[in-house]
């Protein structure tokens, strides 16, 4: 049974110390009187003493009897009402409460597709505003020649992926450019720290791409930095030492590895922010989805 401190009843904490003030008070009274009782009847017989001290002592004790008396029952009444809260009203509300957590789960999912959703709707609006930009920067003039560089500018257009710059693509050439002459580099020379440069080359392009589409704040992107920077020294010295593969063969492997590693995080970043998969693979998806409903229906 959950527990609902919220709407459970407590004996307040004044009334609690107001009955030990009482049951105090009341012990303090019978002390007196047995004491002065005692001084009576020993000491100097006083029966009008004697008298006062009983009708206090009795005072003391109904005082004492009545303050763990009410004590009990408050304590009876706490527990009765609480059980019934359990037993009652929380067990029919339980589902009730637990189909509110579930909706809240299910809406918390919507809203998460309904933003992938607008980034789609955002980066096909840019897309289209783009390919219309292009379109008019060719005046459309008589003549196969116009129609030529038309077509080719809207081809232009259509090459670049979604969610994707046109500077990103320089970028991209040029950090492709440095990694092939690192590679050569170290197969010509045998460079001692090949581990060290490959992992470095894996953290440029890890920079290039999320800065690209500001993807920092994400638990993704952050992990897909610290697994080669795992992997990729231990894996390189391992296999080194173990004398499995050469050093030009390893390098074939770990930048071919870097290739593929570009290429999904890649993806995996347009598809976060743009909520489309670069190079027409949603159309690939689509045709596919396409085709399995068809064959179904057959």
């Amino acid at each position: 049974m959950a527990d609902t401190p919220q709407t459970r009843i407590r004996v307040p904490a004044v009334e609690k110390i107001g009955l030990a003030i009482a049951l105090f008070i009341a012990l303090i009274l019978v002390g007196i009187a047995l004491f002065s009782l005692f001084v009576d009847l020993i000491l100097k017989f006083n029966i009008y003493g004697i008298m006062v001290d009983l009708i206090v002592s009795g005072i003391g004790i109904l005082l004492a009897y009545f303050s763990i008396r009410i004590y009990k029952k408050s304590a009876y009444y706490e527990s009765l009402v609480n059980t019934a809260f359990d037993r009652g009203i929380y067990e029919r509300l339980e589902p009730v409460l637990r189909k509110v957590a579930e909706t809240h789960v299910e809406m918390e999912s919507v809203e998460g597709r309904l933003n992938k959703i607008d980034r789609m709707v955002q980066t096909l609006i840019e897309e289209h505003v783009k390919r219309g930009s292009s379109h008019i920067g060719y005046p459309q003039t008589a003549g196969a020649g116009a129609g030529a560089e038309t077509g080719a500018g809207a081809g232009a257009g259509e090459a670049i992926a979604p969610g994707t710059s046109v500077g990103f693509i320089a970028k991209v050439i040029l950090l492709t450019v440095v990694s092939m002459s690192a590679f050569i580099i170290m197969v010509e020379t045998s460079f001692g720290m090949a581990h060290l440069a490959t992992l470095f080359l894996f953290i440029l392009w890890w920079l290039l791409i999320t800065s690209e589409y500001n993807v920092f704040d994400k638990n993704t992107a952050w992990l897909a930095l610290f697994l080669p920077i795992i992997l990729v020294p231990f894996s390189f010295m391992f296999l080194s030492i173990t004398g499995i593969l050469g050093l030009n063969n390893l390098l074939g492997i770990f930048y071919s590895c870097l290739a593929l590693y570009a290429f999904l995080y890649y993806t995996w970043a347009v598809y976060e922010t743009a909520g489309t998969l670069p190079l027409h693979m949603d159309y690939i998806r689509g045709s596919r989805s396409k085709s399995r409903s068809k064959i179904k229906k057959e």
